[in-house]
């Protein structure tokens, strides 16, 4: 029996799940079709990101086939999809595996591998601009499983696993701007060459701060398995510590997509026991194998947790949904599907995953908005969308809508702090402008247009 332990969670999936005085209307939909059955492999990286100016504009990332990876991209937050092939590289590199994107204003950037040549190398690029894939790995071993954050001034920061002849190691790359990558330099993580270090995976916390974590191999330790975890601050990695080592195996760390809104939270395989790390805890022991799971937590507010599990003879997922004013709830995507379902993958209130029995597979999505303690009318679903920009912003937001919505916005603690309600006629934004008494940090705008229908966004304060 596997567990993991799993820091923050949150919940998604496709039908209206009430709690506590609360209830979210949810969306799924078919982001496009797949013929590999990991199509949205692998945890360590991110598939499904939102692009902050914007945040109804999603990206998504998929495998497609043996050769090929393909990106999608939804302008009315999931409802529906449009899917493209990412270029690959040519010249001996016709083929890419496995990929991970991050956005930098209105772009999106895409790692992945490649192995058509013989060996595996990494290979980054941009779908919207005009330069070629850039190769960034240059070992005479296999580069794979690559995973990439993009920071607040556009710097690339991305992992793979290095399995240079030896032992596995870890590899960071960074550039300061992509076409041409500017300023870059390579580092080995791994502060070892006898230790095997496999699956990492990247975020950035705290503002600034670049964290990554993997998954080590010592045999000759007493307890070989470990956590390891090391970050960048100002420049500066700090030294390499454990944050949790065991004689059972640790397996498939993965990071929460926060880009410097919160503090580490983090998921992991643990052979024999739920043990927790960060955010608001979550998860519980299965009489089958857990595996993948991956987290999102929105400071101790929400976290959204999801796993793989056959507990019950095939293979399924679970989702483990918090709320401050609520607490845990959790329950199986196999509850309203008949398919098997697997490698989840998430960021904020979005998930994606792989289902399917036999290709071709679906690459699925789903969303649930974030619970705010308000009751909303449960036949209505959300089908309109709400702008705000700048976002972060540090004076005033940009708040657009349907004529007529009521605009509110609440604290994480489901507190109102202003309301406002946009003319029939006129202009459909309004403009928040907070007063000074109104700390920095994280808000829900909330719109609710005159026949009830609801929708809501994530703003950031930084003052």
């Amino acid at each position: 029996m596997q567990m993991f332990r799993i820091l923050s969670i949150c919940v998604v999936f496709l039908f209206l799940l009430a709690i506590s005085g609360y209830a979210q209307s949810l969306h799924t939909s078919v982001i496009g079709t797949s013929y590999v059955g990991d199509a949205t492999a692998f945890s360590n990286g991110f598939k499904i990101v939102p692009l902050p100016a914007r945040e109804d504009t999603l990206f998504a990332v998929y495998g497609y086939n043996t050769d090929s990876c393909y990106y999608a991209i939804s302008s009315d937050r999931g409802m529906t999809w449009e899917a493209h092939p990412l270029m690959v590289p040519g010249s001996g590199w016709e083929n890419a595996h496995h990929p991970s994107c991050d956005v930098y204003r209105s772009g999106l950037i895409v790692v992945y591998e490649s192995d058509s040549a013989g060996n595996s190398e990494i290979f980054v690029e941009n779908p919207f601009d005009r330069c070629i894939p850039q190769r960034i790995s240059h070992t005479a071993g296999n580069s794979i499983l690559p995973a990439i954050v993009v920071d607040r001034d556009g710097g690339i920061h991305i992992v793979w696993q290095e399995d240079t002849p030896g032992n596995s190691e870890i590899y960071y790359y960074f550039a300061s701007s992509y076409c041409p990558p500017a300023d870059s330099e390579t580092i080995n993580l791994s502060c070892s060459e006898t230790i095997y270090d496999r699956y990492p995976s990247i975020s950035i916390y705290n503002g600034d701060e670049v964290h990554v974590i993997w998954e080590r191999d010592d045999p000759p330790c007493e307890t070989p398995y470990s956590i390891a975890h090391r970050y960048l601050r100002d420049g500066v990695w700090s030294g390499l510590e454990l944050l949790d080592y065991d004689w059972h195996p640790l397996h498939h760390a993965s990071l929460d997509y926060c880009h410097g809104e919160d503090s580490l939270s983090a998921a992991w395989e643990h052979s024999d026991s739920a043990i927790f790390y960060g955010g608001n805890g979550g998860g519980f022991p299965t009489t089958g194998e857990s595996r993948y799971p991956v987290v999102s937590t929105v400071g101790y507010t929400w976290s959204y947790l999801y796993w793989e599990d056959n507990s019950d003879g095939y293979d399924d997922i679970l989702a483990h949904l918090y709320y401050s004013m609520s607490g845990w709830s959790s329950y199986k995507f196999r509850d309203y599907c008949d398919e098997k379902v697997r490698y989840p993958n998430t960021s904020g209130c979005y998930v994606i995953w792989t289902q399917g029995d036999s290709a071709p597979y679906e690459v699925m999505f789903s969303c649930e908005d974030y619970p705010i303690g308000v009751e909303e009318d449960k036949d209505l679903p959300q089908c309109f969308a709400i702008n705000c920009f700048p976002n972060p912003f540090n004076s005033s937001c940009v708040i657009t809508a349907p004529a007529g919505a009521e605009i509110e916005i609440y604290d994480l603690l489901g507190n109102p702090v202003w309301s406002e309600i946009i003319p029939r006629s006129g202009p459909v934004e309004m403009v928040w402008i907070p007063d000074k008494t109104i700390p920095s940090g994280i808000y829900l705008v909330k719109a609710r247009t005159e026949d009830g229908r609801t929708a809501t966004k994530r703003i950031l304060l930084i003052k």
